[in-house]
């Protein structure tokens, strides 16, 4: 039994489809199951016990029509592997054509695949359930396999960096997102950790800088110094996790850490990463959650404003004890 799951993208939604790889396993022990991942995202699944081998899509390369001759050879290679089962977990026009170059005897998709992505299809999955996550289970159900919604074998690999060699415990900062309107507040996080002088602090993630000022011993900031493996590690060692509603929260939460995401924009119950020690917090306003990338009102991002530090403090607090 050969097996190929598509979902190149993007890193939180890699790591919610983690448990569509691990039944799939449990239910075919002997199976090769291969995965299409975009290739700066390919880290996060090294070395998983579940995985033959990832399928690398060099999205960025294949931008331009001179091209084609690589792409065409990928996609024979796809082909040639003879695959006897393809998911399409993305849902869209490109990962459709994948799964035709796959050319499988049964060829898996959701039934809300947009862009025509249907097409490429001769079963559908009623992926009917409000968040992702839940979505992506469907496809167990579809093939008839129990469901373990949080057996993700999401495991660190890396050893952690240097400056944490002997910092002791801590709680792990993630304030980036890519929509302005799912950033917490930046000074809230000086706010935060001078108020927590008991606790230190490792800033992770990649985007604007913003100075986070602390007393010498109390935080270690990483930001923009460690590739995919090494934030695995670093949340995996955390007391707690702060985070944005982003792919390190989604991390975090695979990894069992005690996680709270902060949600404004975006909508929790769609979005939630899994997780049986996550925590969500959000503050209800008649315009959230609004889905959109830009707030247009006098008082910008006020749904996130509102979570203000002693809040999430009191909820931190809990959460690393």
């Amino acid at each position: 039994m050969k097996i190929l799951i598509i979902k190149p993208s993007a890193l939180g939604d890699i790591v919610q489809a983690l448990p569509v790889l691990t039944g799939l396993k449990r239910r075919w022990p002997a199976a090769q199951i291969d995965w299409v991942v975009n290739d700066n995202l390919a880290a996060i699944l090294d070395g998983h016990p579940c995985l033959r081998r990832t399928v690398l899509y060099p999205r960025k390369r294949w931008t331009s029509p001179l091209r084609l001759g690589e792409m065409w050879r990928w996609g024979r290679a796809l082909r040639e592997e003879k695959y006897d089962i393809t998911i399409d977990l993305q849902g869209l026009f490109r990962s459709a054509m994948m799964t035709w170059a796959a050319a499988s005897p049964r060829r898996l998709g959701l039934e809300s695949a947009r862009e025509g992505a249907r097409a490429a299809y001769n079963e559908f999955i009623a992926d009917t359930a409000i968040s992702a996550a839940e979505r992506y289970l469907t496809c167990l159900e579809h093939l008839e396999i129990p469901v373990k919604p949080h057996d993700f074998q999401l495991t660190a690999r890396e050893p952690l960096p240097e400056p944490l060699a002997n910092f002791g415990p801590y709680i792990a900062l993630h304030p980036y997102s890519r929509w302005r309107t799912k950033l917490w507040p930046w000074r809230y996080y000086q706010e935060l950790v001078a108020t927590m002088p008991e606790r230190k602090f490792v800033v992770v993630g990649e985007g604007p800088w913003f100075p986070l000022d602390a007393p010498a011993g109390q935080v270690v900031d990483l930001r923009g110094k460690l590739n995919i493996g090494q934030l695995v590690t670093v949340l995996d060692r955390a007391r707690a996790v702060l985070s944005t509603d982003s792919g390190p929260a989604h991390i975090a939460g695979a990894l069992g850490r005690p996680t709270l995401v902060l949600f404004g924009a975006t909508d929790w119950r769609k979005t939630k990463p899994s997780g049986i020690h996550v925590v969500v917090q959000t503050h209800a306003l008649f315009c959230s959650p609004c889905l959109k990338r830009t707030c247009w009102r006098d008082t910008p991002v006020e749904c996130m404003s509102l979570l203000t530090p002693p809040k999430i403090r009191a909820y931190l607090l809990h959460l690393a004890s």
